[in-house]
């Protein structure tokens, strides 16, 4: 009776073995249709990324759209903001908040330096971060991409006296050949009894002189155009004298692009 008992649930506990792999199969996940963000990547350099605190001295940043396969994505449509330790500050300024990115997948705008960091104050550490959300259409769930940039004071830079460099360009970003037009109206003269750059303005007196990073080109005017004729970044350096022969110098980095 006992042996008939045991091998009567033998048949039973096989099928139990036969049929437990289907209970640990996993079920197919659906795979995820629609434009996702996952497949957008952003990269932000900025040019310099440090700045002294007078004002006027910019940073050109360009932001850069990539697609899932590393393809430039022309037409995101994206917000910038300045952020300190985090929250939205304007601390300093943008040329725009929004902006999209060209045919070649990139977008450029420009921070300016706040002013009051007159020579001697203490350098602090100051750090902002200038970000960029895509606006695809989930704001909330969008993933910010940001560089840093350091504010420092003016150091060694002496306003009475000296006069300021500083300089813009246009196209922002040139392809090889493209006629650039640089433009140091940014630059000021300062008198003896400047306290800070508000008291600078602009002087016909001043003088212009640009390198142009290309073979040693020196060229003179407050306004030139010139023609880069090989795709690279270009360090172009800007000194400005004034009529007391006081010389200041500024170098800004020129990305230009090849032509497809």
């Amino acid at each position: 009776m006992m042996t008939a008992r045991r091998t009567s649930f033998l048949p039973l506990a096989l099928a139990g073995l036969l049929v437990t792999p289907a209970c640990t199969s996993k079920p197919e996940i659906p795979k995820a249709t629609g434009p996702s963000e996952l497949g957008l990547s952003l990269q932000v350099l900025a040019s310099p990324d440090v700045l002294n605190t007078d004002g006027l001295s910019t940073s050109q940043i360009t932001v850069t759209a990539r697609g899932p396969n590393s393809e430039p994505k022309p037409g995101v449509p994206l917000r910038a903001d300045i952020r300190v330790a985090g929250a939205i500050v304007d601390l300093g300024s943008l040329s725009t908040k929004q902006t999209t990115t060209g045919a070649d997948g990139r977008a450029t705008i420009v921070y300016t330096a706040p002013p009051g960091g007159l020579a001697g104050n203490a350098d602090t550490g100051n750090v902002v971060q200038v970000g960029f959300t895509p606006l695809t259409g989930d704001y909330a769930n969008a993933v910010e991409r940001a560089v840093s940039i350091r504010l420092v004071p003016l150091g060694t830079i002496v306003f009475p006296g000296q006069p300021i460099a500083n300089f813009t360009w246009r196209p922002t970003q040139p392809y090889v050949m493209d006629e650039v037009t640089l433009d140091a109206g940014l630059s000021k003269d300062c008198p003896p009894s400047a306290t800070s750059p508000n008291d600078c303005f602009d002087s016909p007196s001043l003088q212009y002189e640009w390198n142009m990073d290309d073979r040693n080109i020196t060229l003179t005017g407050r306004v030139i155009t010139y023609r880069f004729p090989q795709r690279g970044d270009y360090f172009v350096r800007l000194t400005v004298t004034n009529s007391l022969g006081n010389k200041v110098s500024v170098t800004k980095q020129i990305d230009v692009l090849a032509r497809q």
